[in-house]
């Protein structure tokens, strides 16, 4: 960072307190008990003194001294009471003797001792509360100073690029990742205007009204120094200064995610439509069959086999069998892959989450420990198990319970998921995969294709009866290796 901001540690009010009053510091810091130690000698100094000079020359005014070295330690009331002990003394010893003027002489010896007192109290309490601000600021200073530093260098090694911008637009502040992001020369970002790299910075500046600040996040298009175009994930607030209102922001270059999600979508597009293709082959060939065997009966009839007709029939059964046989890519040369069940769960519940709670649907499910791994893609189960929830929050719109309760049961070599909800049932479980249903609220697609998902990783989706509610089970199979399936026991865990 080629910009710091300096604080000036040099305290002017501590600099004079020092070369001032080093002395008198240390008389301020001396130990109580030393204090009216040198007090009580000087004091019976001065009374051996008064009473040892005989002339009409009275030294009283020495009390003065004693007076002020004890003042600082004393409260205000224990000043005027030594001020009146003074006073008495000064005149006890004076060589005037007691008379009418002594009530006068005792009177102004005594505002003259504790007005001396006070004064002295006074401007020590001043120098002692000027030392302890001193002190405190300059405490204060450094723990600034060492949370600036603290600060740099955070904002100096963040992997993320931070920039803040002045009122106009401009950058005031760049770390050395926003310099690499950008491909401009460390320390070339210093009062260029952003708009030239990300103009939704500058935009989003100038559309935030008033000193209230404003954070929030957005993505856009970048610029590189080199034309070069990104996608940037901005992270902004803004926040109100003397000079006007700044924007700081946070900004990350997403552009190898956007392409990893992109490559990811289309692999997962891939993957279901070779599902969906699949399992529609398997339903023509089905058919195709049915028809054959129909063709077959009817080449029996004699003469039959004369007729235009069925021989366009057979023609017909043998264009959808070849039709079927094509697939893009054979399943079975697919390599399965293998899930985490544990993170599969945890990131179901986030997902639906929201949903159920919005819906006031009552979600039982607890993760249990140390399952073991599944044979299957991660995304695909993960739609499997939304369109199971979704499925379930469709059926308890009217019911009076809403509870979804979602069970993992291990046994042998099959891992079993349960869901279970407090809907209806199902009338027709016969017809439950069936595509293209009628009465279905969409296309009738979403179980048909789930169960192709699950049996393209070797598993299985079915009904199971139950007296209330309905429940889908999900068999997958785990993924072990040669030692723990050897020493697998069957245990069931219920979530």
């Amino acid at each position: 960072m080629s910009r710091e901001t300096r604080i000036q540690t040099e305290d002017p009010l501590q600099e004079e307190v020092g070369n001032s009053s080093f002395s008198l510091a240390r008389v301020f810091e001396a130990p109580r008990r030393t204090i009216v130690v040198w007090t009580l000698a000087i004091s019976l100094f001065i009374i051996l003194l008064d009473g040892w000079i005989d002339t009409n020359v009275s030294i009283g005014i020495l009390y003065l001294i004693p007076m002020l070295l004890v003042s600082f330690i004393l409260s205000r009331f224990q000043i005027l009471c030594l001020a009146l002990v003074y006073s008495l003394l000064k005149e006890h010893l004076s060589p005037f003797g007691w008379e009418l003027e002594s009530i006068a002489r005792i009177g102004y010896a005594f505002i003259g001792f504790a007005g001396a007192g006070l004064f002295a109290n006074e401007v020590v309490r001043s120098r002692r509360m000027a030392l302890q601000y001193s002190r405190e600021l300059q405490e204060q200073i450094q723990r600034r100073k060492e949370a600036e530093n603290q600060m740099l260098t955070l904002i100096e090694s963040s992997p993320a690029a931070i920039i803040t911008l002045d009122a106009e637009g401009r950058v005031d502040l760049a770390n050395q990742a926003a310099h690499e992001l950008l491909v401009v020369p460390m320390g070339s970002l210093y009062g260029e205007r952003i708009r030239k790299y990300l103009p939704v910075m500058a935009d989003l500046l100038q559309a935030t009204d008033g000193d209230l600040p404003y954070r929030t996040a957005t993505n856009a298009r970048g610029r590189r120094a080199n034309g070069e175009s990104f996608l940037a994930c901005v992270w902004f607030a803004t926040y109100p200064t003397r000079a006007g209102k700044r924007l700081a922001a946070i900004i990350t270059d997403a552009s190898d995610d956007l392409r990893d999600w992109q490559e990811t979508s289309l692999q997962n597009l891939l993957r279901s439509t070779r599902v969906l293709v699949g399992s529609v082959s398997h339903e023509i060939r089905n058919v195709c069959a049915a028809i054959s065997v129909v063709h077959a009966n009817l080449g029996r009839i004699p003469g039959v086999d004369k007729s235009e007709d069925y021989t366009a029939l057979g023609t017909l059964a043998q264009g959808l069998a070849r039709l079927a046989t094509v697939e893009l890519h054979s399943a079975g040369d697919q390599e399965l892959s293998t899930s985490s069940l544990e993170t599969l769960l945890e990131e179901f519940r986030i997902v639906v989450e929201p949903t159920l709670d919005a819906e006031e649907i009552e979600l039982e499910l607890e993760i249990p420990e140390n399952l073991p791994p599944v044979v299957g893609d991660h995304h695909g189960l993960l739609q499997v198990f939304l369109n199971l929830s979704r499925n379930s929050v469709r059926a308890m719109e009217h019911s009076d319970q809403r509870r979804m309760r979602i069970d993992v049961q291990v046994s042998g070599h099959t891992v079993e998921v349960r869901f279970r909800d407090s809907g209806p049932g199902v009338k027709n479980p016969d017809r439950l995969f069936q595509a293209f249903q009628q009465g279905a609220d969409a296309v009738g697609l979403g179980l048909f294709v789930s169960r192709a998902i699950v049996r393209a990783n070797e598993g299985e989706l079915y009904h199971e009866p139950s007296e209330s509610g309905c429940t889908m089970c999900v068999r997958l199979k785990p993924h072990l290796t040669p030692d723990q399936a050897g020493d697998l026991q069957n245990t069931e865990i219920t979530a």
